[in-house]
């Protein structure tokens, strides 16, 4: 019990500093679901405080994001505009991949 207590208190620590979360609901369009996963990515490429382990960590966040944006849009590919969202969520993570790469290990 101690120890699922410390996890908690971590994760409220580690996430507080984090941008502002939105939240997935099950119940939401297609639209609203990629409108919303795209102000996420916006929201993270428009941070100017990233160091460059944050790069590393943003990386892995806007990945995840994408990887949502493009199951979506491969749901409906008959809507441009879905696949626009996937092809720049994609290139939102290979940027945010080589931000880390060119960090030191």
């Amino acid at each position: 019990m101690l120890r699922l207590i410390s996890a908690l208190a971590l994760t409220f620590a580690l996430l507080a500093g984090c941008p502002k979360q939105t939240t997935t609901t099950v119940a939401g369009s297609d639209d609203e679901m990629i409108d919303q996963l795209s102000a996420q990515l916006e929201e993270l490429r428009t941070r100017g405080d990233l160091t460059c382990k944050d790069f590393c960590q943003v990386k892995e966040k806007a990945c995840a994001l994408s990887k949502q944006t493009c199951d979506i849009a491969a749901k409906a590919p008959d809507r441009n505009d879905f696949q626009k969202k996937c092809v720049t969520s994609q290139e939102d993570c290979a940027k945010f991949g080589e931000s880390c790469a060119g960090c030191p290990k």
